[in-house]
């Protein structure tokens, strides 16, 4: 195991104050950002709003990182490098809003919604407020939500057809080098080689039973989320346009 610095603090108490507090200003700048985009998508302001996003998104990883040595904590394996699902997911989300990538805005949705807003109610490996830590967990976790969300509801995007195969084939593929990278350097990426302790894997059984049963649990999640769209009539002819920051 690698340790640059010793001395973490507590964790984060899930559903005490400051994790509500964090879940209710998500929850404000997500409303804020989708009636930006709705409301006054040419105005200037909307295009910045959505600059910064993806700023936040894709600064978050190298935030953590600098947030852990400035508090004294111990940076291991598991997070010298950006391969947990929701540091790509911030990478897809990133690409999504600066470049319109139609395969970005899938992944991004999909893994956000169905993955990291699960990390967002139940932040098992997020330090306690007021380290520096617990505001950058929370810059990785909710800009990811909130791109997710921004994505079809501000901006119009809509899942191409075979969103939800093509965006657990991919899910299936980043396990794959997770696992690899575990192997070869003793990580826990993905949670692959044990459980993120306190969350919903502590339902899903022993390992490695678990993992298939991640994946399957994945596959419906992704189901469920293409359901609005199917709903509505979203096809894959609809079209996502970005905000110009200027």
């Amino acid at each position: 195991m690698i340790i640059i610095a010793t001395g973490n603090p507590p964790l984060l108490p899930h559903f005490g104050s400051a994790h509500l507090t964090a879940l209710g200003v998500t929850l404000v700048l997500t409303v804020l950002m989708i009636l930006t985009a709705r409301l006054y998508p040419k105005a200037r302001f909307a295009g910045w709003a959505q600059a910064v996003l993806a700023i936040l998104l894709i600064t978050a990883y190298p935030a953590n990182i600098l947030a852990r040595i400035w508090g004294d904590i111990a940076l291991t394996r598991d997070m010298i490098l950006p391969l947990h699902l929701c540091d790509v997911a911030a990478l897809t989300g990133f690409f999504a809003l600066v470049f319109a990538n139609r395969l970005a805005a899938e992944l991004t949705y999909f893994w956000g919604l169905a993955g990291t807003f699960q990390a967002l109610l139940t932040p098992t490996t997020c330090f306690a407020f007021p380290s520096l830590a617990f505001f950058t967990f929370f810059q990785l976790h909710s800009a990811v939500v909130i791109a997710a969300l921004y994505l079809p509801i501000g901006l119009g995007w809509r899942p191409a057809r075979g969103a939800v195969l093509r965006a657990w084939r991919w899910g299936l593929g980043y396990m794959v080098v997770a696992g690899l990278v575990n192997l070869l350097i003793g990580s826990n990426y993905g949670f692959l080689r044990e459980k993120a302790e306190g969350s919903l894997m502590d339902f899903l059984g022993p390992w490695p039973a678990y993992i298939g049963v991640m994946a399957i649990l994945g596959l419906a999640f992704f189901a469920v989320l293409a359901l609005p769209f199917r709903l509505c009539g979203g096809g894959e002819d609809s079209r996502m346009e970005l905000i110009p920051p200027g």
